[in-house]
């Protein structure tokens, strides 16, 4: 082992040249070019496994691109089981998409569940209390769902206004810049928490650092009226909206498997490679015999 290491690390002979002055420039153009050469292997290497680890955020077709989305959960007892599966949807669109999300439950009071930046993947565990099980009794389908671990804590009044004010307050505490809000809900609020919904949607429609989008949950008419009084109707995701999310997400399966520059890093790394194997490789002397032949 001693030998084979000794072997390595001696220092072999050199070739006696009475004209080293003439080639010392070709010597110091090719030490730069391997130095640079050197340089672009460590940074292509670098940009491939930082492209490999992060593929990037495949976004939503309903939600603006690249911002972080608080999602304000209504689970007031006015949001019947027939609405679970559309919030399952909106939840698994976000999930599929890992697009950065925060999440706000509400029904009298509101809490914060998820800090902004959060990856939306982390709302997946969240499905299963939205997704109906095998067992439960069928003259109760409120029997079909689990149940969530904040239930209890709600009473049966609602207070939209103290979701959507909680949801915004936190994108500023976090900095975070061109925020959303995506209010899930059926819209219907107490009596005296009208004029303060109001208040706050009129805050949020003047705040030019936070977008407000909206997934009414089969809401009656006199509410969704309410609410189109004070956000324009363009803002209200319709359920085709989200149908037509998942599909945009299904065609980009295959993009999200084989990221593109991911292979075009890694097709300039090999060609790197190369380059230093045949601009700065050893230069080869025949052996006196087969320079006689």
């Amino acid at each position: 082992m001693r030998d084979a290491l000794r072997r390595l690390t001696a220092r072999r002979e050199a070739i006696a040249l009475s004209d080293a002055r003439v080639v010392r420039r070709a010597l110091l153009r090719t030490t730069i070019v391997r130095l640079v050469l050197a340089c672009m292997l460590v940074a292509l290497a670098a940009a491939a496994v930082w492209r490999a680890s992060n593929p990037g955020d495949r976004g939503v077709s309903f939600l603006p691109a690249r911002a972080t989305t608080v999602v304000v959960l209504d689970q007031s007892k006015s949001v019947y089981v027939s609405a679970y599966l559309r919030i399952a949807e909106v939840l698994h669109r976000l999930a599929d998409a890992n697009v950065p999300v925060g999440l706000v439950v509400f029904s009298d009071s509101a809490y914060e569940l998820l800090p902004p930046g959060t990856r939306g993947s982390e709302l997946r565990p969240l499905l299963r209390f939205f997704t109906p099980g095998h067992g439960g009794s069928p003259a109760n389908p409120q029997t079909r769902f689990p149940t969530n671990p904040w239930q209890n804590a709600f009473s049966g009044g609602t207070k939209i206004s103290a979701g959507l004010s909680l949801a915004q307050s936190i994108l500023h505490r976090d900095h975070v810049r061109g925020g959303t809000i995506l209010l899930l809900s059926d819209l219907g609020t107490a009596g005296e928490d009208q004029p303060r919904v109001a208040e706050t949607l009129l805050r949020i429609g003047h705040d030019h650092g936070v977008a407000l989008r909206i997934v009414p949950l089969f809401p009656i008419e006199s509410d969704r009226v309410f609410f189109e009084r004070f956000v324009p109707r363009r803002d209200f995701v319709r359920p085709s909206q989200i149908v037509a999310a998942r599909a945009s997400l299904a065609q980009r399966g295959l993009a999200s498997v084989s990221p593109w520059p991911f292979v075009i890093v890694a097709g300039l790394l090999l060609a790197a490679l190369a380059a230093n194997e045949l601009l700065c490789g050893r230069v080869m002397l025949r052996r006196p015999r087969e320079a006689g032949a």
